[in-house]
């Protein structure tokens, strides 16, 4: 292998018996969807859908771990997602009150990630590592009440159950039972809008509020690490007419500081 790379573990470009040259994928997606609505005022739908990212070629194809139990592949496959979704789309109180929500179950199989391991080599590299499983739920909401003019709610929901369900690499750094990387249990986010007439002029203001759950930052255990859960509050405020307008804003009244990558 020593006589494929250079000194800075570059691959030399050489062709070599039994070493692929390219990486190609084949193959047939598709996407159904059934739709129906008991009423003018609510949708309902179902879909089944699949998905994929094409592999590719790793440069440090073929290095070995010092314990000789995990081996860089020179090309890996595909991962492959198949998609069950039940949604909902209604409106109620007369226009007043829009819900939208979905229910949805995703199978990812042969996960790409990837991994910088220097005790394999000194390149970033990719494999095919797991299996995984994702269920969840998504909800959005806008109130506009009837009681108050000029003042609309609204606010969106994210619930995610995400789990690693079987290892496909030899590296004991991919953890059946883990949980998926990026994927905070519960996110949430509110807003309030409230517009009024002033001096020929549509004032608004608009408290605002988003929370996101803690989360991991890599499903490779030797690279991931725990990002801490955060809340942000902010405030927008402003005067519009027919034509100007102008706004003033802040987006973290709290100076919090949310974490949105981390590593070892």
């Amino acid at each position: 292998i020593g006589d494929l790379y250079d000194g800075d573990g570059i691959y030399k470009g050489e062709a070599v018996e039994g070493i692929p040259d390219t990486a190609a994928s084949t193959g047939t997606i598709f996407k159904f969807t059934a739709s129906y609505t008991p009423s003018d005022d609510v949708l309902l739908y179902a879909t089944i859908s699949e998905g994929f990212r094409a592999g590719f070629l790793n440069r440090p194809g073929g290095y070995t771990s010092k314990d000789g139990l995990y081996t860089v592949p020179y090309e890996f496959g595909s991962d492959d997602l198949t998609n069950y979704e039940f949604g909902w789309k209604e409106d109620r109180m007369d226009g007043n009150l829009r819900l939208n929500g979905s229910l949805f179950m995703a199978e990812i199989k042969g996960l790409q990630t990837t991994i910088f391991d220097p005790s394999i080599a000194n390149l970033f590299f990719s494999d095919n590592a797991a299996d995984a499983e994702v269920t969840g739920m998504e909800m959005d909401v806008i109130w506009a009440p009837e009681t108050v003019a000029g003042l609309t709610i609204s606010g969106g929901l994210s619930v995610l159950d995400t789990e690693i369900t079987k290892t496909l690499t030899t590296s004991t750094d991919v953890v059946a039972g883990d949980s998926l990387a990026f994927a905070p249990e519960l996110q949430a986010n509110v807003q309030a809008r409230y517009e009024w007439q002033m001096s020929g002029m549509t004032a608004h203001i608009m408290p605002h509020l988003a929370y996101s759950d803690e989360s991991y930052s890599d499903i490779v255990r030797i690279n991931r690490d725990l990002m801490a859960s955060w809340t942000m509050l902010g405030l927008t405020a402003g005067v519009t007419t027919d034509t100007w307008c102008a706004e003033l804003f802040i987006d973290n009244l709290t100076d919090e500081r949310a974490e949105l990558a981390r590593y070892y």
